[in-house]
């Protein structure tokens, strides 16, 4: 690691390798203010793998600095694309590479040891959501690690800067293309960070029961890469303006120990979510991740995590990657309403 991420000295290059391996935001619980409460007696929380591992033999992994270098189709500013790397204040700006299962445009780190996936078949597979589109609530936005701040402030409860935000950007595109959604912004990880998936797990249930329509949750959050010295700033360029990159989560329950027996129907809106990204915007996201976590995904069939930037990136970027990242799920969407 230290001699892949050479910037780095010895304690930042552990903790960016942490954040590359572990896929619950270890490298945002070592850095982050040591006096937090522990929550390594939790299920593990959100997702911070940096997809930086190799390739599967016969696969091509690209570097940060050619990742998908295609344009999005409403726009084709030369600018477009991947960020050279800097580094500068304690924060190194980089476009994550491309790494893991590769189909087409799309690209999968399968983190699982007993569970494979075909992206091709999981495509062609149907996702339960079947979607009325009539203005009763179908869709809940929320957040367990609600405070998650960017660039300047780790955690705020100001919900115009930090994820609830960034939540709001996708609550309007899809209120704009008529889909009835609720967005919950119930703080569930101040006073206490332990607990955080338990809590948001009731908010969950609780707006399943006043809204039983719900087929789709996103929990939105951001990530946490490097170590407070250096803190890692994924970003890429769409149409001229900087944008914070994201990741989709996708839980497995790879051992059959989780209690979480329709993951696979998660995955198969997962896959076309992450399609539909990398066709309107080549080099937003990185790879999907499919994991062997649960975080709640186990409430609906329509169950996932998305990732937006990190603590690095600005709070500028991430809303215009809500921003983007709604239209992509609308686009998504769009092909699961079912017509009366």
């Amino acid at each position: 690691m230290a001699i892949r991420m050479p910037l780095f000295g010895e304690p930042d290059a552990v903790l960016a390798a942490a954040g590359f391996i572990f896929p619950d935001g270890a490298a945002g619980l070592l850095r982050e203010d040591a006096g937090r409460p522990d929550a390594s007696a939790q299920e593990p929380e959100h997702s911070a793998a940096a997809q930086q591992s190799e390739a599967p033999a016969g696969e091509e992994s690209q570097p940060a600095e050619s990742a998908q270098s295609s344009r999005a189709e409403e726009g084709d500013n030369s600018s477009d694309g991947a960020v050279p790397t800097m580094a500068g204040d304690g924060i190194t700006e980089m476009t994550m590479a491309n790494t893991g299962l590769q189909y087409g445009n799309l690209w999968v780190k399968n983190s699982n040891t007993n569970h494979g996936i075909d992206i091709g078949e999981e495509l062609n597979r149907q996702p339960a959501v079947k979607l009325k589109r009539d203005g009763s609530v179908e869709i809940l936005i929320y957040h367990t690690h609600t405070t998650e701040a960017f660039q300047g402030e780790t955690r705020t409860q100001d919900n115009s800067r930090n994820v609830v935000a960034v939540g709001d950007e996708i609550e309007k595109k899809l209120k704009a293309a008529g889909y009835g959604v609720v967005h919950d912004t119930t703080c569930h990880d101040y006073p206490s960070y332990n607990g955080s998936y338990d809590r948001s797990g009731e908010t969950i249930q609780r707006n399943l029961e006043k809204y039983p329509g719900i087929q789709v949750t996103l929990d939105i959050h951001r990530d946490a890469l490097g170590s407070s010295d250096n803190r890692i700033k994924p970003t890429v360029v769409i149409n001229g303006k900087k944008a914070a990159q994201i990741m989709v989560v996708s839980g497995c329950d790879d051992n059959g120990q989780l209690g979480f027996p329709d993951w696979e129907y998660n995955l198969r809106l997962a896959v076309r979510i992450q399609r539909s990204v990398s066709d309107l915007y080549p080099t937003l996201a990185r790879p999907l991740h499919f994991c062997p976590k649960k975080y709640n995904e186990h409430m609906t069939r329509g169950s996932l995590l998305v990732e937006f930037g990190t603590d690095g990136s600005t709070l500028e970027e991430v809303l215009y990657s809500g921003e983007l990242f709604g239209n992509a799920l609308v686009d998504t969407l769009n092909d699961l309403v079912v017509e009366e």
